[in-house]
């Protein structure tokens, strides 16, 4: 189905309509992958709640990333927050709370790294592993997933449940890529701030890539699949203990 068109959240949608290497098509209304709902007015409370009658919304983000922007209650939806990595894993202290003092952390990880910190890790593949189960869980209606951008603990959650169904690499690839289109003006008016500034180019670049799908993000966690599984089925199967058993009975229930 595509883009949602939420007033309050900017990067919103369905995977619904995803064609997999088999054929088969993923449902509509049934897996939505999103930015925080922090934001979102009593009128996308409703469509959430009538049109796709959300049953469950998982929150990656950091419990700090929660405390300063809470979800907004969707009538019917069951929370859960299931945050991929703490603060103290990309180096980020209270201290350090606003993401305008985030931007000034010369030390802060390339985002490649986080992505290959999502796989190498036991507490992050433990918390993926937990959220794939919420969602491969959730019945009679949609489950909504989202961190703060909707891009990269989103992104890799969504990438994942679509290699689950056997969606093609280079169709997931596209799908993460579509966050672009909606972060685009933001990005390009924080591009104009940090110059003004007075940011190095080279800074300004690295600054860019927490707000911006890159493919050498995502491929920096494929790879690493890869690397440490062999495949990225065997990702699934050693690295988040998911049963070809449980694989079957997702497809079964999300795709036509």
């Amino acid at each position: 189905m595509g883009k949602i068109y939420l007033e309050g959240a900017d990067n919103t949608r369905d995977l619904g309509g995803l064609k997999t290497t088999e054929g088969a098509v993923i449902k509509d209304k049934q897996l939505i992958r999103s930015n925080r709902l922090s934001r979102i007015t009593q009128k996308d409370k409703i469509l959430l709640e009538t049109e796709y009658h959300l049953q469950k919304i998982l929150d990656l983000r950091t419990p700090m990333e929660v405390e300063q922007e809470p979800d907004l209650e969707v009538a019917g939806a069951v929370y859960e927050n299931i945050p991929f990595f703490l603060e103290s894993m990309v180096g980020v202290s209270r201290e350090q709370e606003t993401r305008k003092q985030m931007l000034h952390m010369e030390e802060f990880p390339e985002m490649s790294d986080i992505y290959k910190m999502m796989i190498k890790e036991e507490f992050c593949r433990k918390q993926i592993s937990q959220a794939v189960r919420e969602i491969m869980n959730t019945k009679n209606g949609a489950v909504l997933w989202h961190c703060t951008e909707g891009k990269d603990r989103c992104g890799l959650l969504s990438a994942t449940i679509l290699f689950l169904l056997d969606v093609s690499e280079d169709d997931v690839m596209e799908d993460y890529l579509k966050t672009n289109k909606a972060a685009i003006t933001r990005v390009e008016k924080l591009k104009k701030k940090l110059h003004l500034a007075g940011l190095h180019r080279e800074r300004i670049k690295k600054i860019e890539g927490y707000f911006v799908a890159k493919e050498e993000f995502l491929n920096a966690a494929l790879k690493t699949m890869k690397e440490e599984y062999g495949s990225i089925n065997q990702f699934m199967i050693k690295g988040l203990n998911i049963s070809m058993q449980q694989k079957e009975d997702f497809k079964q229930k999300v795709l036509e």
